[in-house]
């Protein structure tokens, strides 16, 4: 007596439900990949402003102190180069006879809103008026003898 078994036949393909589990998992991963590029744009983005701040207010602070620029109180005061930029600069008294406190800070601004990019330094320096009325005495002075 022969037994005889039934086999079932072999697949040819997937189902329906694999397909959709696949394509969810798929479209998952696919957002996922998609906002970890939008952040590392928004990163780089960030970084150039941030540098570019940096930058401005380094140079804006180096021609306080060189004299190119008067020592007097500004405040958000766009440059020359651009509107989106914008700086303040604060002289007051220092900490010790003859020095000044000087703080600039810059900041890029789109159509009046919150800055998103900021940067602050702060200095103390010599007060240049000493330095003249030094140099004016001396002046009297020789011119005296």
């Amino acid at each position: 007596m022969k037994l005889l078994l039934r086999r079932e036949p072999e697949r040819s393909g997937v189902t329906l439900l694999e397909v959709l589990l696949a394509t969810a998992i798929f479209m998952g991963s696919l957002t996922a990949i998609l906002q970890v590029m939008r952040v590392g744009h928004d990163s780089r983005l960030s970084a150039k402003l941030d540098s570019e701040a940096a930058l401005r207010c380094e140079s804006l602070l180096g021609e306080l102190v060189a004299g190119i620029t008067p020592l007097t109180s500004e405040s958000n005061q766009p440059f020359a180069d651009s509107e989106n930029w914008r700086y303040s600069v604060t002289v007051e008294e220092g900490p010790g006879e003859s020095l000044l406190l000087i703080s600039v800070r810059v900041e890029h601004v789109i159509a009046e809103q919150l800055p998103n990019s900021t940067f602050t330094l702060v200095r103390l320096m010599r007060d240049p008026q000493l330095f003249l009325d030094a140099a004016m005495a001396a002046e009297e002075a020789e011119a005296a003898e």
